[in-house]
């Protein structure tokens, strides 16, 4: 009996000492974290007073045919260092998804609006009127009511963003055609003054014909990701420093500072670290960007000095001077960064020709500078 007593009280020790045991292990041990949400910088120059912001003005959500919600549009946006969006989901066949609203095509807008304020992005508010070639796929932006841009008679749809002070581009005007032309239709929304941009790039492509119209009928120019996807699926930031966007030179930070400026054409865009725009804003932006500084080293042959790059953006550069012997055949000039280099002593006055090479004026012509 004894025995048994003794059994059945170590037996309750046992319990308890492994009771006590237990209840000294942490709940939980946490081995991660989640990915901080930081806001990426973006280093532009000032144009003649003019701050230069970051837009994108052709975007999708599940209020359309793009899988994401309105808000994380916006979070996306503050991420990648934009100032601007608007939302432009399809006006016809709306909305693609099913399980989703539908007859209110201003609700992305509405959903996403607080998150904008919070996050200090410009949201605009936006459709797309989207037909079949001609006059293919239209983005009004500024409008009061896309719903009202609902309408079966296309132009009547694009009056009607007319009326409401739209700005209108022509989207992806070389997207599913075999050739890309300039419509009657479009000379007509033309003339009309209902044609106000071309969206030269969209995506992953650029449209040279499309770049020519613009410079020859005085349009203005813009690029955008028109995203339907997650931005961080679309892009692979591991090859591109940023997402495809419209560089606005604004009066300053308000919705109405860029609406005045895309109706004045005070545009460049950027995408993959090519510039393209109008000859005399694509040398500004050069000039405010890269800064040569004084020769500060010299042998009887040789002078040394250091070009600083102060912006985001790269300058690739080749010599197109042949009488400027000794001097650099390409230059390049990474992003925020300051190289090195080398020119003939006994020519230290000469200005030397170079072509920027991924700045674009027209599909057969690059910005031209002098240096040293």
């Amino acid at each position: 009996m004894k025995t048994t007593n003794v059994l059945i009280a170590l037996s309750f020790m046992a319990v308890s000492v492994c009771s006590h045991a237990q209840d000294a292990l942490p709940k939980q041990i946490k081995v991660g974290k989640e990915r901080v949400k930081a806001r990426k910088e973006i280093r532009l120059p000032e144009i003649d007073g003019y701050n230069l912001l970051k837009c994108d003005f052709h975007i999708h959500t599940i209020f359309s045919d793009g899988i994401v919600w309105p808000t994380l549009r916006i979070q996306e946006a503050w991420e990648e260092g934009l100032d601007a969006i608007a939302i432009t989901d399809h006006i016809e066949g709306q909305p693609a998804r099913p399980g989703v609203e539908k007859g209110n095509h201003n609700y992305s807008f509405d959903l996403a609006k607080e998150e904008a304020d919070r996050r200090e992005i410009i949201l605009i508010k936006g459709g797309e009127i989207t037909r079949s070639m001609p006059p293919g796929h239209l983005n009004a932006l500024f409008v009061k009511d896309v719903n009202a841009l609902d309408q079966k008679d296309y132009m009547k749809a694009i009056e009607e963003a007319h009326n409401q002070g739209a700005f209108i581009q022509w989207n992806h005007p070389g997207w599913g055609v075999d050739s890309i032309l300039w419509h009657d239709v479009h000379e007509t929304l033309y003339q009309k003054g209902w044609l106000n941009g071309i969206e030269v790039f969209n995506e992953f492509e650029w449209y040279p014909v499309a770049l020519n119209w613009v410079n020859e009928k005085n349009l203005t120019l813009l690029c955008n990701t028109d995203v339907h996807d997650v931005i961080e699926r679309l892009y692979d930031f591991r090859t591109t420093s940023h997402r495809p966007m419209t560089l606005v030179l604004s009066k300053d930070r308000t919705e109405e500072g860029i609406r005045e400026a895309l109706f004045d054409r005070r545009t460049l865009i950027w995408f993959y670290d090519t510039l393209m725009g109008k000859e005399d804003l694509l040398q500004k932006f050069f000039e405010a960007s890269v800064e040569m500084k004084p020769v500060h080293h010299s042998t009887p042959e040789r002078s040394y000095r250091s070009i600083v790059n102060h912006t985001d953006v790269p300058f690739l550069l080749r010599k197109t001077d042949k009488n400027a012997n000794g001097y650099p055949e390409t230059i390049e000039i990474p992003a925020g960064e300051t190289i090195l280099v080398i020119q003939p002593k006994a020519n230290s006055n000469q200005s030397v020709s170079y072509l920027v090479e991924n700045m674009i004026i027209s599909p057969e012509k690059r910005l031209e500078v002098r240096l040293f």
